[in-house]
């Protein structure tokens, strides 16, 4: 069997059986939402080719190794125990039964040969019995692949993913869409190239309908004559007066509230109303309210600098932290923009109120957009530019601000300060003024190539039916539309024009279709020649940019697909080079490395403010960057992946230095920094993004550590948790180190074979906290606030692999772990064979995980030689 080919009918979904229903579009989108899934919807043809296997018939292992499994294995992995979810005593001999039979071989094979099962505290097979068992089973492996090759690596059809789609549409629209509606696909098990995973519905389609119009809409709007204006805030103007107002509220109440307490107990006491107060209780809380806020104030306009600009500090009953405000922006005001502060630091705050903040939106929608740390003094301060983009489409505040935590961390750090020094947190920063600078003149808008001019002597049907024409041909990347598919979307233009549409306006509808069709919407690689599996120089350009731009292929790229020369090896290879050298590999760095070292756990957790002060928002967002900038600085360096294990650099910013608590580092520009032959940092264990990933935003969690550094790092996963993992209730109320409570994990059978494995791994990282700082001793706080007390633990990390290799604390792991370079780097190697070939790595891809991993090692491990080793790969050049 071969992999399954796409016939596309057109490239659209447009039927041609309902062209009156089709006319609805607009105003019954039902109608057309039926029709694109009962009528237009892909059709999949099996193509008859098989490779002979006529010499080859089965892979079997012979029945006389059945012994050693029965001596040694089924104690623990028999169809009635199945520990660890291994059922090998219904396991078929028949190494080629199929792909799933296949790979459970494979788990056996690795398992005895990494000395990995039998476990220590049971019997060791014997040795002889062991290597003719091994030598079996391995060969019997090879002929195993040969025979399931072609059944097994199908490259289904997938449609783009969001971030593609999203890349996709900016592309041929020069608008980036808003896609937060469209299905988030990597919520789903796997990469989000998967194309299994990456199903369509009706409820899609009309979101990708919706979506399609709205951002044409966007592309094609008239362009409006914007100069480029400076609008500049004083924010002295509105902080002061607000500050001094609350004030003097405030000393009224004060006043109030005394000469009520004053004649309260008095013959011929006043009401509380007589001082504009409610009651007695209302007077208690005036003096208590008073006592906790004025301080603050006062102390803040007593500051000479206040007069002439803003401190930034947080309040909670003067209107919360400190924003300098910009003036919102507007759907029609899309662009480049700049946001220039001028400002100072406070040299006696602490570092991380040394930063500015900037965001848009408001509330639960606001998001950060960057930090800059502030180098001038109140002497003499510094004007810091930052750059922002304004969406087309969308109404935003901008503002400038401290740096902040999620939830209420903010406000808990207030109420700390102000229990300590009667004031507040310190202030860090001082604001003179801010300016926004904008917009900046950009590249002509794209609708000047979508709807181009119209040619001398061309009638209006002859110019709309060449604008659709050349916009379908671009968005199918190389399939040119049909002249029956181009004459339905006219009917749609000439309709819309019946209409009063004017000709922009009438063009709209059939763009968006274009825009909806599986030409555009599918990665389409159809089946032309069936005596063929290779890709066509348009497929393969397709399949090589978005692997590496998550976007369609370039004009250089079509260019050589239309000289046919683009499959050369040469050729590929300098291509491959070009894309992986462009800005654009970025969104390879990070798609690929965000869901190989599951990075969505880093943004699960809210972390306690009061527990963890210096990990807030902007420590969050840069310790996930620098994980994207370590990946990049083994690319564009030239540097070899065993670099992720146990580097003598970081790849930091000023930022993340200040976290760190490495010295002169300055900016925000993330870059190498040298290490000291005893950091704690460097390779991916040193960094606080893998250590709070392993965290529940309190405490350290040595399993989620333990089994991370399995998965990731020593490839060697443990298989998924059982689903009826009991409660350990007798533990609860009591207070244990994290060593403890794992401990007690391992009472439990189904649990105790797992958490061996894992957890001693985990107990070597226990030096970092939940937020990836170095810790000599654990501490676990008990009760809140003034209640809150703290019990202290020592650190046991002493432990050892699943392999053996005994180790005691965070560096002689690090080295066990970096020991195992040729394992991490096929764990790598198979996640990137997941990730380009959009679908899991398969018990048929071990070869070319073989050849991947000995080009890529004869050059020192170097990233980019993995990628052209795939690249090269008949695999990713077949269908």
């Amino acid at each position: 069997m071969v992999p399954v080919q796409p016939k596309i009918p057109e490239g659209s979904f447009i039927s041609t059986n309902a062209e009156k229903a089709s006319r609805g579009f607009l105003s019954n989108r039902g109608i057309i939402i039926a029709l694109v899934v009962s009528v237009g919807s892909v059709s999949l043809a099996h193509s008859q080719e098989q490779e002979s296997t006529a010499e080859i018939r089965q892979a079997v292992v012979p029945a006389k190794h059945a012994t050693v499994l029965k001596k040694y294995c089924f104690d623990c992995h028999n169809s009635s125990t199945q520990e660890g979810s291994v059922d090998l005593e219904s396991l078929p001999f028949e190494v080629s039964t199929d792909i799933e039979t296949a790979e459970r071989w494979a788990k056996v094979l690795n398992a005895i040969n990494s000395g990995e099962m039998p476990p220590a505290d049971s019997t060791p097979i014997d040795d002889q019995a062991k290597l003719e068992f091994l030598d079996a089973l391995s060969n019997q492996m090879v002929l195993a692949r040969k025979i399931l090759s072609d059944s097994g690596g199908v490259i289904a059809m997938r449609r783009l993913n969001r971030r593609e789609y999203a890349n996709s549409l900016e592309k041929l629209l020069g608008v980036r869409p808003n896609v937060e509606d469209l299905p988030d696909d990597q919520a789903n098990a796997g990469f989000d190239t998967a194309g299994a995973s990456l199903f369509f519905s009706s409820d899609q389609l009309e979101l990708y309908l919706l979506t399609a119009e709205k951002t044409i809409d966007l592309a094609l709007a008239e362009p409006k004559n914007r100069k480029l204006k400076t609008v500049r805030i004083e924010p002295e103007e509105y902080y002061t007066r607000h500050y001094q107002k609350y004030v003097d509220e405030l000393k009224l109440k004060l006043k109030n509230a005394r000469d009520y307490k004053a004649q309260a107990n008095s013959k011929d006491a006043k009401p509380p109303s007589a001082f504009d107060m409610l009651d007695k209780y209302q007077a208690k809380k005036q003096l208590v309210n008073t006592k906790k806020w004025l301080p603050q104030l006062e102390k803040y306009l007593a500051r000479p600098e206040t007069k002439t600009g803003a401190t930034l500090i947080m309040t909670i009953k003067a209107g919360g932290m400190t924003r300098v405000k910009l003036p919102t922006l507007s759907p029609g005001q899309q662009g480049k923009y700049k946001i220039r502060v001028r400002a100072a630091a406070y040299k006696d705050a602490p570092v991380r109120f040394q930063y500015l903040e900037f965001s848009s939106g408001m509330g639960s929608n606001r998001n950060q957009l960057g930090w800059r740390k502030v180098n001038g003094t109140l002497e003499k301060p510094e004007i810091i530019e930052f750059p922002i983009e304004h969406p087309y489409g969308e109404k935003l505040m901008y503002a400038v601000h401290q740096r902040s935590h999620q939830d209420r961390g903010d406000k808990n750090l207030l109420t700390k300060y102000q229990e300590e020094n009667g004031i507040g947190t310190p202030p860090g920063v001082w604001i003179d003024w801010v300016e926004l600078v904008g917009p900046e003149v950009g590249a002509p808008a794209k609708s000047n190539e979508i709807i181009f001019d119209r040619p001398k002597g061309w009638n209006e049907k002859q110019h709309a039916q060449e604008i659709l024409r050349r916009f379908a041909a671009t968005a199918f990347r190389g399939k040119a539309p049909g002249k029956d598919y181009i004459n339905r979307l006219m009917g749609h233009f000439s309709e819309n024009r019946s209409r009063k549409d004017s000709f922009v306006a009438a063009l709209k509808e059939p763009l968006a279709i274009i825009l909806t069709s599986p030409s555009f919407l599918y990665m389409v690689e159809p089946d032309a020649d069936s005596n063929s599996k290779t890709l066509g120089d348009y497929e393969l350009a397709t399949r090589l940019s978005y692997f590496l731009w998550s976007e369609p292929p370039d004009d250089q790229l079509m260019k050589l697909a239309q000289n046919g020369i683009l499959s050369k090896p040469d050729v590929l290879k300098a291509q491959t080079q070009r894309l992986l050298a462009d800005p654009k590999a970025d969104r390879f760095i990070r798609g690929f490395t965000h869901q190989w070292l599951e990075m969505e756990r880093i943004d699960m957790f809210q972390f306690n403010g009061m527990q963890f002060p210096t990990f807030d928002n902007a420590v969050r967002a840069n310790a996930r960057e620098e994980l994207f900038q370590m990946v990049e600085a083994l690319l564009t360096e030239e540097l070899s992946l065993s670099k992720l294990l146990h580097g003598d650099f970081a790849v930091v910013n000023n930022l993340m230095a200040d976290y760190y608590g490495l010295p002169k580092v300055k900016g925000h520009e993330f870059r190498r920094v040298k290490l000291p032959t005893d950091s704690i940092r460097g390779g991916l264990l040193g960094t606080a993004a893998v250590h709070c990933m392993g965290s529940d935003g309190i405490r350290t969690s040595p399993v989620e550590r333990g089994a991370w550094v399995l998965r990731h790092l020593v490839n060697n996963p443990p298989p998924p948790a059982p689903p009826n993992v009991p409660q350990l209730s007798r533990l609860a109320g009591e207070v244990l180190p994290a060593r403890e409570l794992q401990k007690a994990h391992q009472e439990q059978p189904q649990c105790a074979q797992c958490h061996q494995k894992i957890d001693p791994i985990g107990y070597a990282l226990e030096n970092f906290d939940a937020a990836g700082l170095w810790r000599d001793k654990e501490q676990v706080a008990i009760g809140k606030r003034k209640r809150k007390r703290v019990k202290t633990f020592a650190i046991d990390t002493r432990g050892q692999l699943p392999t053996g290799e005994k180790f005691d604390g965070y560096f002689e792991l690090r080295q066990a772990v970096a020991d195992h370079e040729d394992d991490f780097a096929r764990g790598f190697t198979e996640s990137l064979i997941a990730y380009g070939l959009g679908r899991p790595f398969a018990f048929t891809d071990y070869d070319l995980a073989d050849d991947m991993l000995k080009q890529a090692k004869a050059k020192n491990y170097r990233l980019s030689e993995f990628v052209h080793a795939l690249v090269q790969s008949k695999t990713f050049q077949n269908k």
